[in-house]
């Protein structure tokens, strides 16, 4: 068995493409909901939180890393927005549903990439 060749680099680099992507992401959620009123400087703490969170996807049971996304999705969600639960629980649903849509599109870009001829 090979080991996985990491660099802190590309962790970094990785990380980093990650979080922008979730920011965007969830300040698209916030923006469904509250229209003018979501900023995107809002958007970032729920997005390097998530970020962070796939990290542990590697070491985690998929189970237990979807249960500490939708978690800390919530919390950083609530402490950004300053909504009630029920709005809180709205941007978190939609920021987990378009983070798993823009997951599965990027995979099966991917996908398509690795097996294409030549």
């Amino acid at each position: 068995m090979a080991l996985l060749q990491l660099s802190v680099v590309g962790i970094l680099g990785g990380l980093v493409l990650i979080a922008v992507l979730s920011t965007l992401l969830a300040n698209t959620a916030a923006y469904f909901l509250l229209g003018d009123e979501a900023e995107l400087r809002q958007a970032v703490p729920p997005g390097v939180a998530m970020a962070i969170v796939g990290l542990t996807a590697a070491v985690l049971p998929t189970a237990a890393v979807i249960a500490l996304a939708l978690v800390v999705d919530y919390v950083m969600v609530y402490l950004a927005y300053g909504l009630n639960r029920r709005g809180t629980a709205i941007i978190t649903a939609l920021h987990y549903t378009l983070t798993v849509l823009a997951a599965l599109g990027i995979n099966s870009v991917l996908a398509i990439y690795q097996t294409a001829p030549g």
